[in-house]
């Protein structure tokens, strides 16, 4: 059931607390874990084989990737939301650094984008780690962002799997099983065990059923099937053998029926009509 306005604000208010908490620290995790730095490097060279003149960044965080988009390609149009407004500000704060670039962040939700940007579409909307996961209607959702996006444009769009083999197994072996069935079951509140998070663990039926039918998946690419969990960077030195040797396992495991079993997947999604040229 698609939620009130008011039930939809007083979601959002919860989601954008945890993150507002999360702010001043958000950074310093990633710039220390090479695992974060090794996944998220994928997901921009495969939203960069996308031909576009505009972007949007949905779920932006403290700007990390809209500055590094905004910097690498100074000469296009570049547009971000997030929930949390400490989050918006310190993206604000780097992107205060390019000078002459068409780039604008702005405190929202997927649905305000019309009001947001009202006047503006965009040929790729990118989504990283998680952040549609914590939406209250992916099928609601997903039509806002196709509203947004032209008729030629692609969704590079990532979610948090329902199916993680590995922490399935880990937690069973521990004896906490309902730790591990929690993305199972939807039980599953974030990665913190102390601090729970407004959200649910997405299934590729899941996702794709959402953007049915105006949307195709034409790519999907899973990750941390056997490579380490971003959470796990200290207990695997993947900057060695090891690390490249699960990171290319898992490639394998990409042309297999296992692809989905990993913590995150990466769907390309492009309008059927487009899919099909």
């Amino acid at each position: 059931m698609v939620p009130s306005s008011a039930q939809r604000t007083a979601y959002y208010q919860e989601v954008a607390r945890y993150f507002d908490d999360e702010a001043r620290l958000f950074e310093r995790h990633y710039e220390n874990n090479p695992i974060l730095q090794r996944i998220r490097g994928d997901f921009r060279t495969i939203t960069l084989e996308q031909p576009f003149t505009s972007g949007l960044e949905i779920g932006c965080g403290p700007g990390i990737d809209i500055a590094w988009f905004a910097a690498a390609h100074p000469e296009l149009r570049w547009r971000a939301i997030d929930i949390a407004p400490l989050m918006v500000g310190e993206a604000r704060e780097k992107l205060a650094a390019l000078s002459g670039v068409d780039v604008r962040v702005e405190v929202g939700a997927p649905e305000d984008l019309a009001t947001l940007f009202p006047q503006e579409r965009f040929d790729l909307i990118y989504c990283y780690f998680g952040a549609l996961n914590t939406v209250p209607d992916l099928r609601e959702t997903a039509q806002a962002l196709g509203r947004a996006l032209t008729p030629q444009g692609a969704m590079v769009l990532t979610f948090v799997n329902r199916w993680f083999l590995f922490d399935l197994i880990w937690n069973l072996l521990r004896l906490r099983p309902r730790r591990a069935l929690a993305r199972i079951t939807g039980s599953w509140a974030g990665y913190s065990p102390s601090r729970p998070l407004a959200s649910s663990a997405r299934s590729a039926r899941e996702v794709r059923r959402a953007f049915a039918p105006e949307f195709r998946c034409i790519k999907a690419r899973g990750y941390s099937i056997v490579y380490p969990a971003w959470y796990r960077h200290r207990f695997l030195p993947v900057e060695g053998w090891l690390g490249r040797l699960l990171w290319r396992i898992d490639a394998l495991l990409n042309r297999t029926p296992l692809w989905n079993l990993g913590e995150y997947t990466l769907y390309l999604f492009m309008r059927r009509e487009e899919a099909k040229k």
